[in-house]
């Protein structure tokens, strides 16, 4: 009776894993075999970028890989969700080490047909320490890997910066129009109309020039972008990423940059270690404020219509209250 009941058992086990095996490649197949167009972003903000671009009408599939609010620096995608990008027609990524996975598949990518965009060639792309942003422009189109571009050295968080979104905006724009020219009059009117929200948004920063003070702490250094433009400095707790270790030096450094500057916010995001802010507060009195890299939209942020612009808003209000009021 009990090699009966476990010859059952290993044949229902034999079964679902069966199916789960075809109905997963099915669906690959189906998805493939989908006359539709498809266009992969590897991160949120690119993904909102195409949707607000392609508009409501259009008849290209857009997706994402890394998952919304994800911590994306060392991201690792599935095998599944690898498989599934070789079935895109585009495939857009930032670069400059941000998803060091995507950049080890582009070669492959473009082998099998697909057309892979790292955006980050086309920008003005800055270097950063740990401490401040330092200034090292690449011009426009120039392929940094191939001379000799380390990977971690440019700050990749440029989607934080509305001018770096415009160029972005115009790449993406190009592409839908080469990829479905038949909707090309509904893609420039889109576009016209996002470029239209950005120099609103611009102008909105713009008030950063007003500033009072020079200097912010940040949990991590993601706003280099906006330093840069407006002549504030970053103090990173963390680096370059969010799940840093500041040392006992460093730590002891801001503190006391803190004091000497009466310094009296501290930038903090979600994946921010709790015990490192606590420390500074309890040794400077500072106050944590939220300033979001946007690396995505919580199910509550989406149910309240939030997107790019007016996450940016947010960190904007908090932003003049560190430097300008």
């Amino acid at each position: 009776m009990k090699k009966s009941i476990i010859l059952i058992l290993a044949v229902i086990m034999l079964l679902t894993a069966f199916y789960f095996f075809t109905n997963e490649k099915k669906t690959l197949k189906e998805y493939q075999d989908d006359s539709g167009n498809i266009i992969y972003t590897s991160i949120y903000p690119l993904y909102e970028l195409v949707k607000e671009i392609g508009g409501v009408d259009t008849d290209i599939a857009i997706e994402f890989v890394v998952p919304s609010g994800s911590e994306i620096h060392n991201y690792e995608p599935s095998p599944r969700s690898l498989a599934l990008l070789e079935n895109a027609d585009i495939f857009l990524y930032i670069g400059t080490g941000l998803e060091p996975w995507a950049e080890r598949i582009d070669v492959s990518l473009a082998a099998s047909g697909v057309k892979t965009v790292e955006l980050s060639k086309y920008l003005d792309l800055i270097r950063y320490d740990e401490e401040r942003v330092e200034v090292h422009f690449h011009g426009k189109g120039e392929r940094h890997h191939e001379e000799g571009h380390l990977h971690g050295i440019y700050d990749p968080h440029v989607w934080l910066d509305p001018l770096n979104m415009k160029k972005m905006a115009e790449i993406v724009k190009d592409e839908l129009i080469l990829l479905d020219p038949d909707k090309k009059e509904m893609y420039i009117d889109n576009y016209l109309n996002y470029l239209s929200r950005l120099e609103e948004l611009e102008r909105d920063f713009n008030i950063l020039e007003k500033k009072k003070r020079d200097i912010i702490v940040v949990s991590h250094a993601a706003f280099g972008y906006l330093a840069e433009r407006y002549g504030f400095r970053q103090l990173s707790l963390l680096g370059t990423t969010p799940h840093g270790e500041p040392t006992p030096g460093s730590l002891a450094e801001i503190i006391r940059m803190i004091r000497e500057n009466e310094i009296e916010y501290i930038f903090v995001e979600t994946l921010t270690d709790d015990r490192i802010v606590n420390v500074l507060i309890e040794e400077t009195g500072v106050e944590a404020l939220p300033l979001n890299p946007f690396l995505g939209l919580t199910a509550e942020e989406l149910e309240n219509g939030e997107d790019y612009f007016s996450i940016m808003r947010k960190n904007l209000t908090n932003l003049k209250k560190a430097l300008v009021e």
